[in-house]
């Protein structure tokens, strides 16, 4: 099941970056929640027993925007580059059923995540120029116990998902692999598909941050809706539209105060995929979104390749 990637391409959007002053939108601007990964087959729960789904994720954006979407005065040659490899295992309970629901564990850790940034920050005395890097483990997503139901043209998964900060966090770099703080958040999927041929997915979480207590800095509520839109061509290949909308709903605080004006973020995208699915038992997912209608988010592209396997 593609839906996966929350887990692991979180490592992808964990590491975004920390500018210097004004903020953007969350602490870094980035997200415990791997934007546009839960896109194809949202809502399907695997069958019993083990799969492994390995997310590969790659981010490169060359703009930072303010609050009303326009390129962030003082900083100039802005660059940020992500990558990160989160293998998930999901375990559905054999012969388990809760309110008519089967029940699924989830554990994705992000293995290796590598993050870059660089930018010319404008000072009275002149260009200053900035760059960080760093590479290591990410974090942890863990979905303790997600119910599923199914029916013939319609299947929906909903539970909660916990944001584990097991990378490493240090307040004084810009790039990290690791948010830094936990992060909690109750989800809805689902798939339908109105024909044999057309799957819509979707998928919408509200993100709960905990402190950071290295910066004294929470972040505030976001939520957002990963949805794909794709056409079989064959039995075994399909093609369409997929992306993500963003919207951060309460504001940052540090030391107790709000930060700014509360730094809501914003951003949605869109682009194309192609999956390969010879049979039920694995799976390939190739997935280019497209990022616009920024405010106080980096704006770039997300890449993605997903690949699925039933092990037992």
């Amino acid at each position: 099941m593609l839906n996966a990637l929350r887990l692991s391409v979180s490592a992808a959007a964990l590491l975004v970056v920390i500018l210097p002053s004004p903020a953007v939108a969350t602490e870094g601007g980035g997200s415990s929640k791997a934007l546009g990964v839960d896109t194809v087959l949202s809502g399907v729960m695997p069958p019993p027993g083990l799969r492994l789904t390995t997310f590969i994720g790659y981010y490169d954006a060359d703009h930072t925007l303010d609050g009303s979407g326009n390129d962030r005065p003082g900083i100039s040659d802005f660059n940020v580059h992500a990558s990160a490899v989160t293998p998930r295992l999901q375990y559905v309970w054999r012969g388990v059923e809760l309110w008519g629901a089967n029940v699924e564990t989830r554990v994705g850790f992000s293995v290796f995540v590598d993050a870059h940034i660089s930018f010319d920050v404008q000072t009275p005395v002149g260009k200053i120029r900035r760059e960080s890097s760093s590479t290591g483990i990410g974090d942890m997503l863990i979905g303790p116990a997600l119910l599923g139901w199914h029916s013939e043209q319609f299947h929906q998964i909903a539970g909660a998902e916990f944001f584990l900060p097991t990378g490493k966090f240090d307040k004084t770099q810009p790039a990290n692999t690791s948010r830094g703080y936990y992060a909690v958040g109750p989800a809805y999927l689902f798939t339908w598909f109105p024909t044999d041929a057309i799957e819509v997915s979707g998928s919408l979480i509200y993100l709960i941050n905990q402190k950071n207590h290295d910066t004294d800095y929470r972040s505030g509520d976001e939520v957002s809706f990963d949805y794909g839109l794709g056409y079989a061509l064959t039995p075994a290949w399909q093609t369409g539209a997929s992306g993500y909308l963003y919207k951060q709903v309460t504001d940052d605080e540090q030391n107790g105060l709000v930060v700014g004006d509360g730094n809501h973020g914003r951003v949605a995208s869109i682009g194309p995929f192609i999956r390969y699915h010879p049979s039920s038992d694995w799976g390939v997912t190739v997935k280019w979104q497209h990022e616009g209608l920024v405010e106080n988010k980096t704006r770039g592209n997300r890449f993605f390749l997903q690949f699925a396997l039933q092990l037992l």
